[in-house]
């Protein structure tokens, strides 16, 4: 079993979801007792969301690489960004390191392929559906991507870092995010991504009438493929 470099901690919400899930899966294909071999480094939010208010994506980059080289040398044999906006700068991260990133939109954009789908919605933080790195890899898969206008992408940006990063979750807000799917279902979209590792605590498929995408899993099952791969 390959060991595996998971950056926590943005939000550890998220993170526990993907260590739970990880370690679940990993005992599903095993059995008996085992679970993952992983290291985690788990970053204090405050330090990223500051960083990000400031649109400081050069510090994030040098933080994360740094991270990403620890988890390396203390013998990680791939990196795990344990979330969705910090991929903006996975590119530059990967030139820096000489083991794989498994990165989180292009795990999705398989799994959406597999669906046979070719327009999704996209909910995020503003800097997930407004910038290109993760609409730019599902159109290398062949799929047309299409987001909230811009009160709803206000909306779901404030949510994510008021409340859902913060363990909060509303059923007010909860009706507001199914009402913004509709809205993507009528622009024609057969499937949502929730880019946001902390939407998946808060909506469940069960409560979208299109095929939702949940990145957490797609990227968990991803990692857990590359741990016990030969």
């Amino acid at each position: 079993m390959k060991t595996l470099g998971i950056i926590g901690g943005l939000s550890w919400f998220s993170t526990s979801v993907y260590y739970r899930t990880i370690n679940q899966l990993t005992n599903q294909q095993l059995g008996g007792s085992h679970s993952a071999r992983l290291l985690l480094y788990s970053v204090d939010f405050n330090d990223f969301k500051t960083l990000q208010e400031k649109n400081d994506w050069d510090k994030i980059e040098q933080m994360l690489t740094d991270i990403a080289l620890r988890l390396q040398n203390a013998g990680a044999d791939c990196i795990v960004m344990a979330t969705n906006t910090p991929h903006l700068v996975a590119d530059t991260l990967r030139q820096k390191i000489k083991i794989p990133l498994l990165h989180i939109a292009e795990e999705t954009a398989k799994e959406i392929v597999k669906q046979k789908i070719n327009k999704v919605g996209l909910l995020g933080t503003k800097f997930t559906m407004e910038n290109s790195f993760f609409k730019d890899r599902l159109a290398k898969f062949g799929i047309e991507t299409i987001v909230p206008d811009n009160s709803d992408r206000d909306f779901i940006h404030d949510s994510i870092f008021n409340e859902l990063t913060r363990g909060i979750f509303k059923d007010e807000t909860k009706k507001i995010y199914i009402d913004i799917i509709e809205k993507l279902k009528t622009e024609g979209a057969n499937g949502v991504i929730f880019g946001c590792t902390e939407i998946s605590l808060l909506i469940k498929q069960d409560d979208s009438s299109i095929t939702v995408f949940d990145t957490t899993a797609i990227h968990s099952k991803a990692a857990v493929d590359f741990a016990l791969s030969t």
